[in-house]
């Protein structure tokens, strides 16, 4: 695990708004709970809780922190669950060329070297364990997808008209990679994994 555990503390404690019930969940003693909250709080320099009878209440200090405790635990989640080992696989791609070139075969070779346990062939449409394209969203008649991950900025530098014309006009357009794996594909972690490692 990556994460802090004094971050654990923190959201079991905003759950439960109980430093022994926090114990509990935590399988930690009561003052292990009150001592990770007070470096906690000597950390940031701020009161995360006030202690009130019978209850304890996150502050409003707590709760901008908790936005940062709640990204940071995401992070360290996404981090352990990519460095963990898959099962050998192979997965089936339907990509254009161009998407291939560009986009995905540099982010496949980097996941990779981190799985070299896991393989991917180029397939052909209905073949594919899964299907990743470009669709342009920016004056598009086509609705965006829900699974569209990332949008990808991309700049035309057109050849001037005279050679008079020393600069030239840059046309910026923004397309959304479209990730379309099979239904049997898409609950696999293998697919989590690939759909996080684009994003990222």
């Amino acid at each position: 695990m990556l994460e802090d555990f004094r971050l654990q503390v923190f959201h079991a404690l905003v759950q439960e708004r109980s430093f022994t019930k926090a114990a509990a969940i935590l399988g930690i003693s009561q003052p292990a709970v009150s001592q990770n909250i007070a470096e906690l709080e000597k950390m940031v320099g701020m009161k995360l809780f006030e202690r009130l009878r019978g209850e304890v209440v996150i502050t409003q200090e707590g709760l901008v922190f908790k936005d940062y405790a709640d990204r940071l635990s995401s992070v360290c989640s996404s981090a352990g669950n990519m460095f963990a080992k898959l099962p050998p696989s192979t997965v089936k791609l339907s990509v254009s060329e161009e998407v291939y070139n560009y986009l995905v075969a540099p982010a496949l070779e980097s996941f990779s070297r981190i799985h070299p346990e896991v393989t991917f062939e180029r397939a052909i449409f209905d073949d594919a364990d899964l299907k990743i394209s470009l669709m342009p969203s920016d004056g598009s008649p086509y609705n965006v997808p829900a699974d569209s991950i990332a949008r990808i900025r991309m700049s035309i530098f057109p050849v001037p008209q005279s050679a008079d014309i020393k600069s030239t006009h840059e046309r910026t357009s923004y397309f959304d990679l479209i990730f379309q794996p099979t239904s049997a594909f898409s609950c696999t972690r293998v697919c989590r994994l690939i759909k996080e490692f684009l994003v990222s």
